[in-house]
């Protein structure tokens, strides 16, 4: 009777044991994480994936997402308070908010290269090769987005061969960008997989370059994961939760992509066929989507201060304290 007695009570001391710990992780309340797009393979699928496959649930948190429109804007809600995470955001948006004394860490890389992202035209347009974008109206995103950023690298490049930059315009998300070349509001817009690969298929557009074509750009690390500097201070193992549910699903993505493409699906309501939707694996890469190492950090830091991200230059130290990369999984 005592053993049993004994027994009860260790199988209950350790299922309280896991209770607790899942619930400090979770410090009473779910993970507030802000992700720049619904639908953006690098972004996105990572979260479908770990909501999918019980990732998070593995890691003792729960996840709140709350979806923007890339750009600043998550770095505006981190700073508001109004989340503790932020993926997916372009590294000169980070450096003019921690500029304004962000209470910000930038916690790993996110994205390194623009191999992902290509502009296109008009299958009828004249222009041929990216030479020829000079004086035309080419799209981005958001200002702050890793599109605002190639576009300046492109206008900065097409200067320096002594021709005319082009006009940049913010014109939002992938298919805002499609109407607005096909209408021919501007000359060439940005777009990333699967956003209209049936539409190069059916020779509707065609893709003029993609972002690792610009000279310098292909080691860069351009995009970043933050967090708010409280939240990793009094929850410390929930951000280590996070990182590694994110680590196993980027890990499951390039494993098994047939069944990540169908959560993908899924998750995101594509309606791109399931063979349009895998070719999108061919714009990334488990290097390009590392946590580490962030590359081109010297270039970076100029070009916050060319391109007027910020007023004054950021030393090496500066943003060395402005990190914490020890979230990172082994």
């Amino acid at each position: 009777m005592k053993k049993s007695v004994w027994l009860s009570f260790g199988i209950f001391s350790v299922f309280l044991m896991l209770v607790t710990s899942s619930a400090w992780a979770q410090g009473g309340g779910p993970v507030r994480v802000v992700l720049p797009h619904r639908v953006l393979f690098d972004v996105s699928l990572p979260h479908y994936v770990a909501t999918e496959k019980g990732l998070y649930d593995k890691a003792g948190i729960k996840i709140e997402p709350l979806f923007t429109r890339g750009g600043g804007e998550q770095v505006q809600i981190l700073v508001a308070g109004d989340g503790d995470i932020a993926t997916g955001t372009g590294l000169l948006a980070v450096l003019s908010a921690l500029e304004k004394g962000a209470p910000l860490k930038i916690i790993s890389a996110e994205a390194t290269g623009v191999g992902d992202i290509f502009w296109h035209v008009k299958a009828d347009s004249p222009i041929k090769k990216i030479e020829d974008l000079a004086g035309k109206k080419v799209g981005f995103s958001n200002p702050g987005s890793s599109t605002h950023l190639a576009t300046l690298a492109l206008a900065d490049w097409l200067k320096a061969k002594g021709l005319k930059p082009p006009e940049l315009l913010p014109v939002g998300s992938p298919p805002d960008t499609f109407t607005a070349v096909m209408t021919g509001q501007i000359d060439a817009g940005w777009s990333a997989p699967p956003f209209f690969l049936e539409e190069i298929k059916k020779g509707n557009i065609r893709i003029l370059f993609r972002g690792d074509e610009l000279p310098g750009l292909s080691e860069l690390t351009i995009r970043v994961n933050l967090a708010r500097s409280d939240f990793l201070k009094t929850r410390p193992e929930a951000m280590k939760g996070y990182m590694t549910a994110t680590k196993n699903a980027l890990d499951f993505i390039f494993a098994q992509p047939d069944e990540a493409a169908k959560i993908w699906i899924k998750h995101a309501k594509l309606k791109e066929p399931f063979e349009v939707v895998r070719e999108t694996w061919k714009f990334y890469s488990p290097k390009s989507l590392a946590f580490a190492p962030i590359l081109g950090i010297d270039r970076s830091l100029e070009d916050a201060v060319k391109f007027k991200f910020v007023k004054t230059p950021f030393s090496r130290e500066d943003l060395n304290k402005a990190m914490d990369l020890s979230f990172i999984p082994k």
